[in-house]
């Protein structure tokens, strides 16, 4: 097998396509292009190559897929053939243990799946719509005009539902940990975002500067779930009707075999539902106010539903199926700026031929919501913030697989219905009440780690409609 230059390509046999490949600059391949700005790279390869180019950084060749076809087939139709990357794995895993998102055996992880999975059933998530609904209200009590971190108060917030959801934490508890767990996050972020950047991975066992912090961090995490489900344990009665919770749920989830979920695998589901339970969702609706406040006639479409739906209400479930647009305006928010722009990366347990493309062994693949998303193939005039491409009729047009914010298949994200009544809810509530514009002083710095943030903050100037 000969590799060429940036123009050629690895050619497997007569019948097969041919690999396109971009090698680079001299020994760092595309690993100085690759850390400096991802979505940029990612976006002039997916501009450059219809379906799947490979790429190269030291020690390793990688590949994104940049068609929608070829992500549904690793995702949902030969999805047993592809796992999780090992190294992603390994990774997130120092903090996640081995929970939902790192779980990497097929068999396990669909077992596991369905245990968690009742905590998002229809009933379950209709129950956690009024305590959105209320700590929005809560949280917004005293806003007034003026400028706010819009990011800090949906990462707080969301972190209030998110506790309250999971353990049964109200919110004036979780107010006082908000700081010490914002910081603890951002550690988290920071660190394992540097080791998805090295070239090699300490063992978390050496006592490097990176590993001890991201220790130190999962440690405070450990902590504090241990902390919230003591306090709880410790409020119960006997008289006590029973919890709703999803940690109620996970302790008295049973096996087939009549078994309980151990405890430390407990914690592994909670700590991953915990962090990604509202970092994700905080990201979404941060993003959202910031392309509204960037296209005020947007705002006032929203408005005028919001005015018409809600009155002077709060965005209540029952609220829900009539919010058509508040809801267009999230999807198009999560199109243009996905929370996650990039899912774990797939390995090929074997080798593989789909489309014709031949994948051998190994081979770890990049699949991005934000290459497919940003995709004129998929979506007219990609760049333009547009909430009518998912109107009721513009929606069916999409091609399957193309939107894929939760990503697809047998590890679609658990939470989606939970993240998007999440998102409309707390949308609808605050926007009802305040006009959005963008203070003089923010700066638009996407920040490409685990998800999709914006550095230092999303500063934005809130006028009270009424």
């Amino acid at each position: 097998m000969r590799k060429e230059d940036a123009t050629s390509s690895i050619t497997f046999s007569d019948t097969q396509q041919s690999i396109p490949q971009e090698r680079g600059l001299p020994l760092v391949g595309c690993l100085y292009e690759f850390a400096q700005d991802p979505l940029a790279f990612f976006h002039r390869l997916m501009s450059s190559y219809p379906d799947l180019v490979e790429f190269h950084i030291p020690f390793s060749d990688m590949a994104l897929v940049t068609s929608g076809d070829l992500c549904h087939q690793i995702m949902v139709t030969q999805a047993k053939k592809f796992k999780k990357s090992d190294r992603d794995v390994g990774i997130m895993g120092t903090v996640l243990g081995n929970g939902l998102v790192t779980n990497n055996d097929f068999s396990h992880h669909k077992v596991q799946r369905k245990l968690v999975q009742p905590g998002f059933h229809f009933r379950r998530i209709e129950s956690y719509a009024q305590t959105m609904s209320d700590y929005t209200s809560i949280m917004t009590q005293s806003w007034t005009s003026g400028t706010r971190d819009i990011a800090d108060d949906m990462f707080k917030l969301t972190m209030y539902i998110v506790s309250k959801t999971l353990f049964d934490t109200d919110m004036s508890q979780m107010q006082r940990e908000a700081n010490n767990i914002g910081h603890t996050m951002h550690t988290v972020q920071t660190e394992t975002n540097k080791r998805f950047h090295q070239l090699f991975i300490f063992p978390d066992w050496v006592p490097t500067r990176g590993n001890r912090r991201l220790l130190n961090a999962k440690k405070i995490l450990h902590e504090t779930m241990k902390g919230m489900i003591e306090a709880r344990q410790a409020s119960a009665t006997e008289a006590d009707q029973p919890n709703n919770d999803m940690m109620s749920m996970l302790l008295e989830a049973k096996y087939e075999d009549g078994t309980s979920m151990p405890t430390e695998l407990v914690m592994d589901e909670l700590i991953t539902l915990f962090t990604a339970g509202h970092e994700t969702t905080s990201n979404a609706l941060t993003w959202t106010f910031y392309l509204l406040a960037k296209h005020p006639e947007i705002q006032a479409n929203l408005h005028q539903e919001l005015d018409r739906v809600l009155g002077k209400q709060n965005a209540q479930f029952e609220h829900l199926s009539d919010l058509k647009y508040t809801e267009m305006v999230v999807k198009e928010s999560m199109r243009l700026l996905p929370p996650v722009w990039t899912l774990n990366n797939r390995q090929a347990n074997e080798d593989i031929t789909i489309n014709g493309y031949h994948i051998p062994k190994g081979k770890v693949l990049f699949l991005s919501p934000y290459a497919n998303h940003m995709n004129p193939r998929y979506f007219s005039q990609p760049e333009n913030f547009n909430p009518d491409r998912f109107s009721p009729e513009n929606e069916k047009t999409i091609p399957k697989h193309a939107y894929i914010p939760f990503g697809s298949g047998p590890r679609v994200c658990i939470g989606q219905s939970f993240a998007m009544m999440e998102a409309k809810i707390i949308l609808a509530t605050i926007m009802r009440k305040f006009e959005v514009e963008l203070d003089e002083s923010n700066e638009f710095a996407p920040q490409a780690f685990i998800t999709l943030s914006n550095k230092d903050g999303m500063k934005v100037k809130l006028k009270s409609r009424s």
